[in-house]
């Protein structure tokens, strides 16, 4: 059970860490970047190495090009910009998202669109978090459909659409953390879906 509820975490975490790397960069991120304990994990690595660049203005100015605009959004971080191919966002696949965070009770504060790459990849969190309260509980029961509906979100949302939007940022990041962080998210995400699909 130790090694279950440890695997998890470790899972979890990846994902906060993700999130946190995907909302405006500041001077914050670049201190958690920077405290990232000594890991085997590959993401941690890459993330850790890229922070090289303490430059805050020019990631900000890179965050803004590829995911604000104010003109044309360079790598839109809209799950429905990819599901639905349109460049409007709160489409089908939006409403869906929404009522998956309803039915969670999770309430989406962020001036943004629910299923920006950083709000699903929290709610991925979430989803861990509660698999890990039913293996400490002893109720398998909870943590089995807590991982189904990990399993299930992926499948439908943030694995269908990762590899498009990732492809983008790392396509027309001006610098390396960008780039770096498009090609480890993607990498962590379609892992963690293969994972899901063969019980691992």
């Amino acid at each position: 059970m130790n090694e279950l509820i440890s695997h998890a975490k470790g899972r979890g975490e990846a994902y906060a860490l993700l999130a946190n790397c995907f909302h405006l960069p500041d001077e914050g991120l670049i201190q958690a970047l920077n405290e990232l304990p000594e890991s085997d994990s590959e993401l941690y690595s890459v993330l850790a190495n890229a922070v090289e660049i303490r430059d805050v203005d020019s990631l900000r100015i890179d965050y803004s090009k590829l995911f604000v605009g104010p003109y044309k959004l360079l790598a839109p971080p809209y799950g429905s910009v990819y599901l639905e191919g349109t460049s409007a966002v709160m489409g089908r696949s939006t409403v869906d998202v929404l009522a998956r965070y309803k039915v969670e009770g999770v309430a989406v504060r962020l001036k943004e669109a629910p299923d920006h790459i950083a709000i699903e990849l929290e709610f991925m969190f979430f989803l861990i978090s509660k698999e890990i309260e039913g293996l400490r509980d002893s109720d398998l029961g909870s943590a089995e459909a807590y991982q189904k509906k990990q399993k299930d979100f992926l499948e439908v949302h943030l694995g269908k659409w990762i590899p498009q939007f990732t492809e983008k940022v790392e396509t027309l990041a001006q610098t390396q953390f960008y780039k770096d962080l498009a090609r480890s998210t993607r990498d962590f995400v379609l892992g963690d879906l293969r994972r899901a699909n063969t019980g691992d």
